[in-house]
């Protein structure tokens, strides 16, 4: 499990509870309290995923993800969160702009994150 004391999955988490808390606070921070959240939500899924199938199928050596699965992630993201929760809760809301930030969060992770991931833990 030290996998998941990875620092960029720390830093994930740590972004979105600064967001959150500040939301709950009352004080939104501007930018990013519009997208961070959603960039990092398909980082810190995919990530997990990673190192859950690295213990579980792989018997602990890393692998990665083809970049294809992690679009496919982003566009499912982006389905139930932008096309179908916003008519089902008043909390969600279609935003193109979120979409945008599921699919960049996904880029990163396959080009720096799962890269730098993988080379580490050779």
């Amino acid at each position: 499990m030290r996998e998941l004391a990875d620092p960029l999955y720390i830093l994930y988490w740590g972004c979105w509870f600064l967001v959150r808390f500040s939301r709950q606070a009352g004080a939104p921070i501007p930018f990013v309290n519009s997208w961070l959240t959603d960039f990092v939500f398909v980082p810190v899924v995919v990530h997990f995923a990673l190192v859950l199938g690295c213990m579980l199928f792989n018997q602990g050596k890393p692998f990665a993800f083809p970049l294809l699965h992690i679009l496919c992630y982003s566009l499912l993201t982006a389905i139930v969160f932008e096309g179908i929760m916003p008519h089902l809760t008043d909390y969600n809301t279609a935003d193109w702009g979120d979409v945008l930030a599921y699919f960049s969060g996904g880029l990163f992770y396959y080009f720096v994150h799962q890269h730098w991931f993988v080379r580490r833990n050779l």
